[in-house]
């Protein structure tokens, strides 16, 4: 979704698991239980021949489709089905989900849809009710129950109430992202690790004054990264389109408009005017982001706890061997001590509503329970038994072939596994072992005794007609908000003197007619 709040450089893991990481109150995985008690015979077995089901596949190209892959024969065999792919590239994915929608002759099953194309097409009649067939769906059903997710799934939801999307989910929230610093250079100036933004200043500017050609502060995300990393503790996130829902007025506010938003700019335009930030904070790539950290250049960032091992032994080469990058827990704002969002629906698989008129429509269903089962679940994220996992006990952990290659994901990958395509569910006990690092359980489980997830943001119903308006409004609200933001950043608008004129200039150009919209669809 894009701003509840954006796709960031992450985003093929974020999809799925597939480019870095991304996010996933701690249940422990579904390996034990019994497939038959869960809907695994609720597949077509019992049927001699395999049902073909048409598929629309979001295709990678770091992550290429591969049909030999041997999780996907496995996926076909177990379930009985036979699968005709049609893989379509990445880059253009979304844009092409709007034509074959439109196309009415949509395949059986389609994965990867984003919110704004999922709300576009359900309330056309072009998808299928999902929740009118789920008593036919009862691993679904038990997975949204036993997972507690109803604030994310209510964002899916139409204003008829139905559901018309298969999520994509993630078992629970995972503290994977932090704001991280090099605690060796705080041993070494006797300094305390920061826990609010006035402490952060504090030493990022004695850090300035012991290496002045350095820039503390560096981002690997962009200006709206940097804010979903970083927003809920300024108070100004996570939020739809820039707006906020207000539990307690029972109102949406615009988040980029407030006192909060205020302080975010002028705490970033003081770190950019007194050298502490990069200037590139807005546009460093991963890699020019990578070399700033791992050659000292600079020495605090928000990013995933996934990206500190290599930079760590670059930095260990390139720096100083004491050179070491920590996370820190969420450092606290005018929002509280709060880190990202714990958002833990990224897309939906869709099918179209033809699809009930076909003849293989029930065995459809029954495909689409089956994914929701343990065994699908498990096939999809461990991938297979004896090659690149092995179980004692009850319990699973990756093979030392996987653990040793140099990258759990890659290995996964190669086999077909963490392919978010074919996988429903990414479970915490497997994703904390892709992640590799105690450090993101300690304070996953730290986060969620001491409630550093926020809410999600909430999502409004809008009608189609409202969503047309949204869409011409948006676009010029959004472009003006980004121009700005970086205008009070850089010190070319006064954050004091042009603060004003701000909001008058960007209600104007549409957040008026936002809100009026939002607060409507409440009543």
């Amino acid at each position: 979704m894009k701003e509840v709040q954006g796709r960031t450089t992450s985003k093929w893991f974020a999809k799925g698991i597939a480019l870095m990481l991304a996010m996933s109150v701690i249940l422990s995985a579904c390996s034990g239980s019994n497939t038959k008690e869960n809907g695994g015979t609720a597949t077509g077995k019992g049927e001699d021949e395999p049902v073909t089901i048409t598929m629309m596949y979001d295709d990678n190209p770091s992550y290429p489709f591969n049909a030999s892959w041997p999780v996907l024969q496995q996926f076909q065999k177990l379930a009985n089905v036979k699968l005709e792919i049609q893989p379509t590239p990445d880059a253009d994915y979304q844009n092409k989900l709007n034509i074959v929608l439109s196309s009415g002759s949509a395949p059986d099953l389609v994965s990867y849809v984003e919110h704004p194309v999922y709300m576009k097409f359900a309330q056309t009649g072009v998808l299928l009710p999902i929740s009118d067939y789920m008593d036919k769906l009862p691993n679904l059903k038990e997975k949204l129950e036993k997972y507690n997710i109803s604030e994310e799934i209510d964002n899916w939801t139409l204003k008829d109430g139905k559901l018309y999307g298969l999520p994509f989910m993630f078992e629970s929230a995972m503290y994977n992202t932090a704001p991280v610093i090099r605690v060796d250079l705080l041993k070494k100036y006797n300094l305390e690790a920061p826990t609010t933004m006035d402490e952060l200043y504090t030493v990022l500017k004695k850090l300035k004054e012991a290496d002045p050609k350095s820039y503390p502060v560096a981002n690997l995300n962009g200006a709206l990264g940097l804010m979903n990393l970083s927003g809920a503790a300024w108070g100004i996130g996570p939020a739809y389109n820039g707006f906020l829902f207000n539990s307690e007025t029972n109102q949406f506010e615009y988040a980029y408009t407030s006192e909060n938003y205020k302080q975010y700019v002028s705490f970033l335009s003081r770190l950019m005017e007194e050298g502490l930030a990069d200037p590139e904070i807005f546009t460093s790539s991963t890699d020019q982001w990578k070399q700033k950290m791992a050659t000292g250049q600079s020495v605090f960032t928000y990013t995933w706890i996934s990206e500190l091992g290599q930079i760590n032994a670059d930095g260990k080469k390139n720096v100083s061997p004491d050179f070491e990058l920590a996370p820190l827990p969420p450092i606290a704002g005018p929002g509280g001590m709060k880190g990202p969002s714990a958002q833990r629906i990224n897309f939906a698989y869709v099918i179209p509503a033809s699809a009930a008129n076909k003849p293989n429509f029930d065995r459809l269903l029954e495909y689409v329970n089956w994914m929701y089962s343990d065994e699908a679940i498990n096939l999809g994220t461990w991938g297979i038994e004896g090659e690149t996992f092995v179980e004692k006990d009850g319990k699973r952990d990756f093979t030392d072939a996987v653990k040793e290659s140099g990258s759990i994901q890659k290995a996964l990958w190669n086999v077909g596994a963490s392919n978010n395509n074919f996988t429903t569910v990414f479970t915490y006990e497997w994703f904390s072992k892709v992640l590799n690092n105690p450090l993101v359980e300690s304070l996953t489980a730290e986060a969620n005794q001491k409630n550093w997830f926020p809410s999600v943001a909430k999502v409004p119903k809008l009608t189609p007609e409202d969503k047309e308006e949204e869409t011409m409004r948006n676009t010029t609200v959004h472009d003006y908000f980004m121009r700005m933001q970086e205008q009070f950043v850089y010190g070319k608008a006064s954050v004091d003197q042009d603060w004003d004129n701000y909001v008058k200039e960007i209600n104007d150009k549409g957040v008026t007619k936002l809100l009026e919209i939002y607060n409507n669809t409440l009543k």
